[in-house]
């Protein structure tokens, strides 16, 4: 496995397939094993960079942890000092990019048969295990880009000011990322909504559909109903992409009294488009991963309207939190969620469902209740034990492992 920062998803599947004894390596970038002088160094700056303790795993990953800190501290560095230049190179692509070389020219370990390697990431990986005939495993986690330009097109056709020409991500990006789903034998996703956005060429090589684990350790559950105001919230980049114009035409059409609506993450969207809305909602620009868990228990519902992701890693913490998720298909909604039971799917863009499901809520505080306990017992069904499992199944069962 080969992931640049060792993302909560990356390393949950690292746990998955060791817990099969399917791992022989998991190459990443600052990392290190409970117990060891590095986890030490780690804990130690805790205090000023608080997320370094995400980069901690158990110390049963320690013999297949291959962590290359100077590679990423050096592409963090040389992303930090490009953006001096116009048309600069992002520190996500340094990042990237420079991790795949690294990982191509390490010393494998022997037994390996497998390369699993995430987009923007794999390419050079990808070469060298097509040379020496091992497969290759390409991971998907947000929508294709062809989809994803085709969505940013329809929302500028429909609001115009608000949804500004995107920027396109540069030629050889796009290049990049085309020859690495050329070069794999297989593509994992983690919703039915990403494996729909491919396109037709991916078609042809398997693709394999397989929800994230849900991180039910690092949630707590809430135990009892709130008899104070329906608390809706919304968590994420705020933005045109996630649907947050529809969540706020929707809060405002549907005018609940004494209810609050609650927006956790930077506010991307046009001034003059929030202008109609002043007042109606609150807004937190940033929340510290130690605390968003209390403000999805604090909330009766969670609101995801997204247009298009990957999967929607909310989704999985609001339910962890015992909270119900009010969200579209375009997304990871259908995995996590049975209509009517941990929450409800509606229709992208679907202004009037959503008003519909608001106004449930506020009507129905007890039956929210009793669906955000449900939609806990249904985290507890799906770990990333379960994860590694289903993917090794997956991939034995057409011979790729």
């Amino acid at each position: 496995m080969s992931h640049p920062h060792a993302a909560a998803v990356a390393s949950g599947l690292a746990y998955g397939l060791a817990s099969q004894q399917r791992l022989s390596g998991y190459f990443t970038g600052v990392s290190a094993a409970r117990g060891s002088s590095a986890a030490r160094a780690l804990l130690a700056l805790e205090n000023r960079w608080p997320t370094l303790s995400n980069r901690i795993h158990a110390a049963s990953l320690s013999a297949e942890l291959h962590a290359m800190p100077a590679v990423e501290l050096t592409a963090r560095a040389l992303g930090t000092t490009c953006r001096l230049w116009p048309g600069h190179v992002r520190t996500y692509d340094c990042l990237f990019v420079m991790h795949d070389y690294a990982v191509s020219v390490a010393s494998w370990p022997r037994e390996t048969a497998t390369i699993y390697a995430y987009e923007d990431g794999a390419r050079a990986s990808f070469r060298r295990a097509a040379r020496s005939g091992r497969t290759r495993i390409w991971d998907l986690p947000t929508p294709h880009h062809l989809y994803l330009a085709s969505m940013w097109a329809q929302e500028r056709r429909q609001w115009p000011d608000l949804a500004p020409e995107r920027s396109s991500e540069p030629e050889w990006k796009l290049a990049r990322k085309d020859e690495e789903l050329d070069l794999a034998n297989a593509v994992c996703v983690a919703s039915t909504f990403t494996a729909s956005s491919l396109p037709d060429q991916a078609m042809t090589k398997p693709i394999l559909v397989i929800p994230y684990g849900f991180p039910t350790t690092a949630f707590t559950p809430k135990h009892r109903a709130d008899n104070g105001p329906l608390v809706v919230l919304s968590v994420g980049a705020q933005s045109v992409q996630k649907g947050t114009h529809y969540l706020l035409q929707a809060w405002k059409r549907a005018d609940l009294k004494d209810a609050k609506l609650r927006l956790v993450g930077p506010l991307r969207l046009d001034r003059r488009f929030l202008t109609d809305f002043v007042g109606r909602f609150e807004h937190v620009p940033h929340v510290p991963r130690a605390h968003i868990g209390a403000e999805y228990r604090a909330a009766d519902l969670l609101v995801f309207p997204t247009l298009a992701d990957g999967f929607g890693i909310v989704i999985q913490e609001a339910m962890c939190s015992g909270t119900p998720v009010l969200t579209t298909p375009c997304g990871g909604g259908p995995e996590c969620i049975s209509d009517g039971e941990e929450g409800w799917i509606v229709p992208p863009r679907d202004i009037d469902a959503l008003v519909e499901k608001l106004r449930f809520a506020a009507a129905n505080r007890d039956r929210l209740f009793a669906m955000g306990q449900a939609a806990r017992r249904r985290a507890e069904g799906w770990s990333w034990d379960d994860v590694g499992r289903k993917l090794v199944a997956e991939l034995t069962a057409r011979a790729l492992l």
